[in-house]
């Protein structure tokens, strides 16, 4: 190669800038991805579909969202297993029939949460990884 010529040092530096650019763009995103949880899931994940599938309306985490059913901000200390927190939100009938009185950290509710068989179920395990991440 001549590198006298001024096509070739372009392309060489152009080359080099790609190949330390596209560096550059592994690095950032191996470094900055988010902590996964113990299930695998991004735990960020998890708090969007919380969100999204409208589970704020009646449950609060720090100090948003409803007061319809039990608080979840500490979760996480609950001792509840990981497959009992997908059944709950896949079918809560299995734990808690409609119309049951549940007494949850001294308060008293009535069991009305429906089935949210609909929710695909790689998404109810991400809820239940995130939901098992909210801990004091």
């Amino acid at each position: 190669m001549n590198f006298k010529n001024n096509y070739y040092k372009k392309t060489v530096l152009s080359v080099l800038f790609f190949i330390s650019a596209g560096a550059v763009l592994l690095f950032s995103a191996f470094c900055l991805t988010p902590a996964k949880s113990a299930h695998g899931y991004e735990n960020n994940q998890g708090q969007y579909l919380f969100n999204y599938y409208n589970c704020i309306d009646c449950h609060i985490i720090k100090g948003l969202g409803g007061t319809l059913g039990p608080s979840l901000s500490n979760y996480g200390n609950k001792n509840k297993s990981y497959g009992w927190t997908v059944t709950q939100i896949e079918n809560p009938q299995f734990h808690y029939r409609v119309g049951s009185v549940v007494k949850i950290n001294g308060k008293t509710y009535y069991s009305i949460m429906p089935s949210y068989d609909y929710i695909p179920y790689g998404d109810i395990k991400k809820l239940a990884s995130y939901l098992e991440s909210l801990k004091k």
